[in-house]
């Protein structure tokens, strides 16, 4: 689409005699020949062999070509070509030609160009393909380093942002990091979490997600300090999973995190670590995710149990028909194992990363990688980089991507820290940690079938036209239906034996039907018809036979059976065959006693 005052952008080219005065690639206003004054045409001069001059002929103005026609989509290039040397700024502008804004907060600029009287064409590539043309964005506006309007067209109907009604909002943050330094009571952080909290309370938003990273080392002051700040807003649901600085004070971060989770009735599917559960809201899930342990750089390293991932699966299973949102702290490796392209992270032309992905192979997240490839429907949030948002610059998807190439498994968002965005310059190897001088984080805006992730400048209170993103929600599933696993029946029991000549303990054998897919049997026995707890025993084998031991004379035992198989890590059970009752009655030889003489 070509966009300029007129609606148009000539490029001539034309073959002249030198101009007296003119450097080669000087720009100037062009005077024809008939000696009218062609106000913002531009032209560069460029020497030939043959003693001529081949010159450009351009009217100023700008060419915004899209990579597509989806509505809300920025993606593309913009081409600006101008009469004068200097910086120049694209905004997204309203209806009035003025500085977008959302709720009152300006957006910053979408990108930055630089002209020289060498070149007064310069081109700017959107660098990611989800940046986002946000709600109330009707024109494209130019401006220079007075903040003056140079250039402004509208953007064409059929590219506006269209999703509708929005549904409702909520706020994205991560590593707050209270406690970096060894002075507890020096923390930049409280100041930077109070205002982030602030900011989110004047925008509306009853709902902050934060992907960890609370404390330094999960120290209970941190996490004091944590619940300090957010019961100063006692209508807002401020829920956390655990970073790898949280995972040695978990039982202060029970304590004193998430303490609205026990008695808030849209919390679903609390799991027994105490940490991991599912917040529904607006139709959609939240589910929190924590790594319990610090383990990076091995193959044999685990962030997370079996247990956790088999909480999730069957969580994600549950609501496969839903929008999920999940939180969890570590950022995945690219698919090919490439730590420099992934979500979250970069490499800069000097050849600097910082590798802090998920061990790439190890076990869990093998795993983890495979659940969340089955679930397109899943937007997953991770932080720990703490790479601002303006690093995209090395790395286009560095802060929005998918978990696969092909786009069919789960959405990542990177979350830039709350407390101490890094960036780098482009041929240096030192990280700028930024504390007390950046804070971002997002606020994201869920409408029906998407949702837009506007990277928020908490510091300067502003929304980052850059890093504003729209991904459409991911293709829901079914849930998958619970398996059926038969019922077996004891088909014998065989003679009451003792267990040793010596011993006065008795053993059984009992045989049973073997059930199709049955992966393993649960067997039972008791002294009590009811088989309360107390005097019940289970025994598991992958055996259509099981040996009971240990059971005493005189002595009567109820015993039932029953299959099982596993769906998403869990036992799915069959029903419990009928009840064989076992009386343990043998006759034992006595000594007679010796006659006295």
């Amino acid at each position: 689409m070509k966009l300029d005052i007129k609606n148009k952008v000539a490029a001539v080219i034309v073959t002249t005699s030198l101009v007296v005065g003119m450097s080669a690639g000087m720009g100037y206003y062009y005077k024809n020949v008939s000696g009218d004054e062609t106000a913002n045409t531009t032209t560069t001069a460029i020497a030939t062999t043959a003693g001529e001059t081949k010159t450009t002929w351009q009217t100023p103005g700008v060419e915004y070509k899209f990579a597509d026609n989806t509505p809300g989509n920025a993606y593309g290039k913009i081409s600006l070509t101008i009469s004068e040397a200097g910086t120049y700024n694209f905004y997204w502008g309203d209806d009035k030609g003025q500085k977008l804004k959302y709720n009152g907060v300006e957006f910053t600029e979408l990108g930055i160009v630089k002209t020289t009287s060498e070149n007064l064409n310069v081109t700017y590539e959107i660098p990611s393909p989800y940046t986002a043309i946000p709600e109330g964005a009707k024109q494209l506006l130019v401006r220079d380093k007075d903040s003056k309007t140079v250039y402004s067209e509208k953007i064409p109907e059929k590219k506006q942002f269209n999703e509708g009604k929005l549904s409702y909002k909520f706020a994205l943050m991560s590593d707050v990091h209270y406690n970096r330094y060894k002075d507890f009571t020096s923390d930049d952080s409280v100041p930077a979490f109070d205002n982030a909290l602030k900011f989110i309370n004047s925008q509306g938003i009853d709902f902050v997600g934060l992907t960890g990273d609370l404390s330094k080392s999960g120290e209970e002051s941190a996490y004091t300090k944590f619940k300090t700040a957010t019961d100063k807003y006692p209508n807002m649901t401020v829920y956390t999973c655990m970073g790898n600085h949280d995972v040695g004070g978990r039982e202060n971060f029970k304590k004193y995190v998430n303490t609205k989770k026990d008695t808030d009735s849209n919390v679903k599917f609390i799991n027994d670590t105490g940490v991991d559960f599912a917040y529904e809201k607006g139709g959609d899930v939240f589910v929190f995710l924590s790594q319990l342990r610090w383990s990076y750089g091995g193959k044999n390293s685990t962030l997370l149990d079996d247990e956790q991932l088999n909480w999730l699966e069957k969580t994600l299973n549950n609501y496969a028909d839903k929008n999920v949102y999940l939180f969890f702290h570590t950022y995945f490796a690219s698919e090919n194992g490439d730590v420099t392209t992934a979500v979250g992270n970069l490499k800069n032309p000097g050849g600097y990363t910082y590798d802090l992905t998920y061990t790439f192979g190890a076990k869990d997240e093998t795993r983890f990688r495979t659940i969340l490839n089955k679930y397109p429907n899943v937007t997953m949030f991770s932080g720990h980089s703490h790479w601002a948002y303006d690093q995209q610059k090395y790395n286009p998807n560095t802060n929005i991507g998918n978990i696969n190439s092909k786009k069919t498994g789960a959405s990542l968002v990177h979350i830039a820290s709350v407390s101490a965005p890094r960036t780098i310059e482009a041929n240096s190897t030192k990280r700028d940690e930024n504390a007390g001088v950046r804070s971002e984080g997002m606020i994201a805006l869920k409408y029906r079938n998407s949702t837009v992730y506007m990277g928020t400048d908490f510091k300067n209170g502003r929304y980052m036209a850059y890093a504003t993103y729209i991904n459409k929600d991911g293709a829901k599933q079914t849930p998958v239906a619970a398996i059926k696993t038969g019922s077996s029946k004891i088909t014998s029991v065989g003679k009451v034996k003792k267990v040793s000549k010596k011993s006065k303990k008795y053993k059984v054998l009992i045989k049973y039907k073997k059930v199709e897919k049955a992966v393993k049997y649960q067997i039972q026995y008791s002294t009590s018809k009811r088989f309360k707890a107390k005097y019940t025993k289970t025994r598991t084998t992958d055996k259509t036979k099981y040996t009971l031991t240990k059971l005493k004379n005189k002595k009567t035992y109820y015993v039932r059976v029953r299959a099982f198989r596993y769906q998403f890590g869990y036992r799915v059970y069959g029903d419990w065959s009928k009840t064989k009752k076992i009386k343990i009655k043998v006759k034992t030889k006595t000594k007679k006693k010796a006659k006295k003489k």
